[in-house]
């Protein structure tokens, strides 16, 4: 029996993709990278020019990653952090960052030869609002 539990451990320390949780199991690029395309081109359909119209205005920033797929998400960056433009409030109003959780294909040396990527989640700004400070 100590003989099995040893050779097992010696398994999962040459191969650390098998001691990975769930969510972060090795794949193939192919096997869902048309799903995370379709996933990210859904979260920057909005409405016309909606990121300049807004009363919390943002303009999207490339957020680069060579070993991700995608290797480029378009993310928020709100214009101010501490005034709404064009209200005049008694309560002090904040531009606050919405931020989403996205899976992603993230490139993983230890999966290698099988596999070479492993999803995992990244938090994503996806566009900004007004909201009362949390000091007032």
């Amino acid at each position: 029996m100590e003989n099995l539990q040893l050779f097992l451990l010696c398994v999962l320390a040459l191969h650390q993709c098998l001691a990975m949780p769930l969510g972060s199991q090795c794949m193939d690029e192919s096997f869902c990278t048309s799903s995370l395309q379709d996933y990210y081109s859904q979260l920057v359909s909005l409405p016309h020019r909606i990121n300049e119209r807004s009363v919390a205005a943002w303009s999207y920033v490339e957020n680069i990653d060579l070993n991700r797929v995608p290797q480029i998400i378009h993310e928020a960056n709100c214009h101010t952090s501490h005034s709404c433009q064009g209200l005049d409030s008694l309560s002090s109003l904040e531009t606050v960052p919405i931020s989403l959780r996205v899976p992603v294909l993230k490139k993983n040396p230890g999966c290698y030869p099988t596999a070479s990527y492993s999803l995992e989640y990244e938090s994503v700004n996806i566009a900004c609002i007004c909201a009362v400070s949390r000091r007032s």
